[in-house]
């Protein structure tokens, strides 16, 4: 071999290593991935991304869309424009749909009226897709009205890459009676997992008893005067369920279930003191407990995760007290956990105080255990589902009432 040729063979022999070890590092990356088009796991406290995989990619949910109904019922019950004893009378359109065994369905009943607490169980255990319809005309709306209050809401929420066809995931051709004439028979609605992250992350801190109905394992709904129905969760990962997962504890949240969606699933879980949101968009394989497993792949991963702790420095201790009959309060946590281990090598701290509070002071009365405000915590070595800090709810440790004209003079 004359020495030109070998130092062409060796050329190449020296260009081919870095292919080589991208494959097999490629080969290991794909091992580690979840079994699933798309994926996130959040702290649902603090917002930090504990894992993604095609976390941006717009995808079909299917029944996942009833959290989005529920977090506009949710408002609605906040403004009184209906209450949980509200009724509503089922029509024959919602009837249809009720009663399809082709559907999730629950048989609700045409003619019948049914409380918004009845409507919710129904929606969010059973995921009936009848009583989530019945559920979205509780104050008068129409389909076309609802699909708007859905579209304010989730820009509201911070989502950016959705679709909304309707308040409970099927085609818009599955709809029958109720189909929208400004959408074909495929249209469905579709989300990226993050937003489906910021969309739960938002209903667990908001409307923290939804996970006392989504926790149920069942549920008896009341079909007429003479006819009920026990309904089994579809969540399979509550606790003593089959796919339970050691050291966390599970309440919720929803199942998805379509053609174009697969087997979907979010789950929200405790685990060492941290709540815990995790997102499976289409499940690979036909097993419909594919999401759950996938789900399993999730919890495995942050189980082997560590978290540092930061200690707040003693300025962060206390805060301004306004017309109180002291001029500070305590306030609590004094030290926050983030996950990883470089997590806290760098990072810069700040306070937002609530909108009561007046001169960067909180204005009195201040109650033992308030929330005052948040703590903002951004390091370069930590990401978060909507790109902002960290957030940590702050809450006094003490009670502070009005104080006398002289101590408020003093102030």
């Amino acid at each position: 071999m004359t020495g030109r040729k070998f130092l062409q063979k060796l050329f190449l022999f020296i260009m081919m290593i870095p292919l080589v070890l991208g494959m097999a590092t490629s080969g290991a990356s794909a091992s580690n991935r979840i079994n699933a088009s798309a994926a996130m796991m959040i702290d649902a406290t603090t917002g930090q991304v504990l894992y993604e995989q095609n976390a941006n990619k717009k995808l079909p949910i299917a029944s996942i869309s009833k959290l989005l109904t529920v977090a506009v019922i949710h408002d609605e019950l906040q403004q009184k424009d209906i209450t949980p004893n509200t009724k509503v009378k089922v029509s024959s359109d919602i009837a249809a749909i009720a009663n399809d065994p082709n559907y999730s369905a629950i048989g609700i009943q045409e003619g019948e009226s049914y409380t918004v607490t009845e409507l919710l169980n129904a929606a969010m255990v059973k995921s009936a897709d009848g009583a989530t319809l019945a559920l979205a005309s509780a104050d008068g709306s129409s389909m076309e009205e609802f699909n708007l209050k859905m579209a304010q809401k989730a820009k509201e929420i911070g989502l950016k890459n959705y679709t909304i066809v309707n308040p409970v995931g099927l085609t818009n051709g599955d709809l029958k009676g109720l189909k929208l004439d400004n959408y074909s028979n495929k249209a469905e609605n579709s989300m990226t997992a993050r937003d489906v992250a910021i969309l739960s992350r938002y209903l667990v801190r908001t409307y923290p008893q939804l996970l006392q109905v989504t926790a149920q394992k069942n549920a008896t709904f009341f079909i007429s005067k003479n006819k009920s129905v026990k309904a089994d969760n579809l969540n399979k990962m509550l606790p003593g369920d089959q796919y339970a997962v050691k050291g966390v504890t599970i309440d919720g949240l929803k199942t998805g279930t379509s053609d174009a969606a697969g087997t979907s699933f979010v789950s929200t879980g405790t685990y060492r003191g941290h709540r815990v949101i995790t997102v499976v968009l289409h499940a690979n394989g036909s097993d419909k407990d594919s999401r759950f497993t996938a789900t399993q792949q999730l919890y495995s991963k942050l189980k082997q995760m560590d978290t540092s702790q930061i200690t707040l420095p003693k300025r962060l201790h206390t805060q301004k007290v306004e017309n109180g009959n002291q001029r500070t309060v305590t306030v609590k946590p004094q030290k926050v956990s983030v996950w990883g281990k470089k997590a806290t090598d760098h990072y810069t701290l700040a306070v937002k105080l609530n909108k009561h509070s007046k001169n960067d002071k909180i204005l009195a009365p201040v109650r033992n255990n308030e929330r005052i405000g948040e703590l903002e915590v951004s390091s370069p070595d930590v990401k978060t589902v909507d790109n902002e800090p960290l957030t940590y709810d702050l809450y006094t440790s003490e009670q502070v009432p009005v104080g006398n004209f002289w101590q408020r003079l003093l102030h």
